[in-house]
């Protein structure tokens, strides 16, 4: 989730509970299955995955693109955690999920970026 760089409110925690934020703003984190990943906040390469992609993950990495709007950032951050813990799950599926959570915490919750 966004805890990724630690830049939400409510999210920020002892890095070394979650995972280990680096220097760079990169963060990594092991999935359930101990997997690990590194966490950037960088536009995801768009020959890949076109013009308009919020975020990736792969089998190590996770990139989420810095430049859209701080909702669509929780969003495609939640979306992506997701995939890194349950590849099983179909893309509708961790949709829904991620778009459930990230309504509840920018609306209801009114967690926003840390500027």
């Amino acid at each position: 989730m966004a805890i990724v760089a630690g830049k939400f409110i409510g999210l920020q925690r002892n890095p070394t509970q979650i995972g280990m934020q680096l220097n760079s703003g990169e963060f990594i984190f092991k999935n359930a299955k101990g997997e690990e990943y590194k966490v950037s906040f960088r536009k995801p390469n768009r020959k890949l995955y076109g013009e308009d992609c919020d975020g990736v993950c792969t089998k190590d990495k996770i990139f989420i693109n810095p430049d859209r709007s701080d909702q669509t950032v929780l969003n495609a951050s939640i979306h992506e955690f997701a995939h890194a813990f349950f590849w099983d799950k179909k893309e509708y599926e961790v949709a829904k999920f991620a778009n459930t959570c990230s309504r509840f915490l920018y609306n209801h919750c009114k967690w926003r970026k840390i500027k």
